[in-house]
């Protein structure tokens, strides 16, 4: 399938397709996400969009159907900047529409959302996942993460939350462009 899509970070004005955007994809991360003890996911957006060192990036269809209330949203990350120093950041949020997995998105996206955070001076990226996870797992150690740390149990029996990181390549990223 062949889409013609933008990648770009977000804006307040999105506020309400990145909510329901998160909202569409909430039954896929583990525990759900409306379930964690963080105010919810509307107050998750909030805080992000209305943070200097926060946001998300998106990739937006560039033709859409008045009708769709994503306004083309199929596929977002969101991250954080300066998460444990002023140099690395820390990836919250990945996830593609259901109907537009297996297209490549999340690898386009990811790639953009490097150039951004290269960009923006970082030069380490952490996320988490869990055991049962093996697509992202596979998706993010082919990306380069290597996994640093397993917190055992830690979303239920058997459920192990794995902590992952990269360092971004400055070199890989120039010579990615020419």
């Amino acid at each position: 399938m062949q889409l013609d899509i933008v990648i770009r970070e977000t804006t307040k004005e999105d506020f309400h397709r990145v909510l329901r955007f998160i909202e569409l994809v909430d039954g896929d991360f583990y525990p759900p996400l409306s379930k964690r003890g963080d105010g919810g996911i509307s107050e998750r957006v909030r805080t992000s969009l209305a943070a200097s060192n926060a946001n998300y990036v998106v990739a937006q269809m560039t033709e859409t159907e008045p009708s769709d209330d994503l306004h083309g949203f199929v596929s977002m990350v969101g991250f954080t900047r300066m998460w444990q120093q002023e140099d690395d950041a820390y990836i919250n949020f990945l996830a593609t529409h259901p109907s537009y997995r297996k297209n490549g998105i999340a690898h386009l996206l990811y790639s953009r959302l490097e150039e951004i955070l290269l960009e923006k001076g970082v030069n380490r990226v952490y996320l988490c996942t869990w055991s049962d996870n093996l697509e992202a797992i596979r998706f993010y150690e082919k990306l380069g993460y290597m996994a640093y740390s397993i917190v055992l149990n830690d979303r239920g029996n058997g459920i192990n939350t794995l902590n992952y990181r990269k360092r971004l390549d400055r070199k890989f990223l120039m010579s990615a462009k020419q």
